[in-house]
């Protein structure tokens, strides 16, 4: 048996197409002990009738419909906007929650308002004892570094810890902080945009609390192709974005080296085409950026230094050639000790 749902959590589920996973999700949330009435589903433009479904099965559950498909984060920015208690949870469609997990959360944030996101371990919905995601953080090429992933759930420990970032699947988030550092980017669609905003929590000073009995469970897939240009538009915003000046100074060596070489993988894998599309991409969301900066500054209270790393690199298995696979290891090394440096000299402090 659960324990009550937590009077000042609301629920915001943001959907696309997920008609065939949407019930499990609901069904969790039911496990959960949590009322209809306290969840919210936005549905992003769906084909698949998933808006009517709803009002005939949950009729209780609010729903927005957006007129088209912009990816989840304008449809994540309403579900923390339109949720009248102080927290949301934020889930994916395709992501069920373990009877105790919201609760868990909301306990381990309580009394602390440094805590901007409660987060919980992401396990495989095949696999419930395998990591997906857990011990998030950032790495100053702006890549991301998930070092649990894949490993054994009992290998983590039961130690709540903070991370650097985490992932959107399922968020416990305070909604004032939420709004302290401008909700979600919508121009982003996809790719980069939980950590883009998870980390704009951090620069604003909040803790990210992971917290590993808290579960959720998410069916995993490959990434589709489509995504490269989302990826890489998105990734060289990020920087540009919400990277202090001298720290895209002090990295542009590091830069220097690791663009040639991204760019060499994805034209030898036939994917050079969406690399200079990227590039037209990125120049296009240029006009903003001086914008873009001002508002990051205006709410900064850690400086890079204190909010990036070095670990290893995640690189999709099929961009990685016996070549670049036999050499990524110095090459992760040689990036962990020129960030040492830094931290050390022009970025301490």
């Amino acid at each position: 048996m659960t324990s009550g749902f937590p009077e000042d959590v609301g629920v915001a589920i943001v959907c696309h197409n997920n008609r065939p996973t949407l019930g499990a999700t609901l069904g969790s949330l039911e496990a959960a002990a949590c009322p209809h009435e306290r969840v919210l589903v936005v549905d992003g433009g769906s084909t698949d009738g998933t808006a009517d479904w709803l009002r005939t099965e949950y009729p209780r559950v609010r729903v927005v419909v957006l007129a088209t498909n912009a990816g989840p984060n304008p449809g994540r920015n309403i579900g923390i906007r339109e949720t009248p208690q102080p927290y949301v949870f934020l889930m994916d469609a395709d992501v069920q929650v373990q009877p105790d997990t919201i609760q868990r959360l909301r306990a381990a944030v309580d009394g602390d308002r440094t805590i901007g996101i409660g987060s919980p371990i992401v396990v495989h919905a095949g696999a419930p004892g395998t990591i997906q995601y857990a011990g998030g953080s950032l790495h100053f090429i702006c890549e991301a570094s998930n070092p649990w992933m894949n490993r054994p759930l009992a290998a983590r420990g039961p130690a709540p810890a903070d991370v650097g970032v985490a992932s959107g699947n399922g968020l416990l988030l305070d909604r004032d902080a939420a709004f302290a550092v401008g909700l979600f980017d919508v121009r982003y669609f996809m790719g980069k945009d939980d950590g883009d905003f998870t980390h704009r929590m951090r620069i604003g000073g909040y803790r990210i609390r992971e917290v590993p009995d808290a579960l959720v469970l998410h069916g995993s897939r490959p990434r589709s192709d489509w995504l490269f240009y989302y990826q890489l538009r998105n990734r060289w915003h990020f920087m540009l974005k919400n990277y202090q000046w001298r720290t895209l100074i002090a990295i542009a060596p590091c830069l220097a080296v690791h663009e040639p070489l991204q760019l060499i993988v994805l034209h030898l894998k036939g994917h050079g085409g969406t690399y200079w599309k990227a590039v037209r991409g990125l120049i296009a969301m240029l006009p903003e950026l001086a914008r873009d900066r001002a508002e990051v500054a205006r709410f900064r209270a850690l400086p890079d230094g204190r909010l990036l790393g070095s670990d290893r690199l995640i690189v999709r298995e099929d961009l990685m050639t016996p070549l670049a696979r036999i050499g990524k290891g110095l090459y992760d090394g040689l990036l962990a000790a020129y960030w040492s440096l830094l931290r050390h000299t022009v970025l301490a402090g």
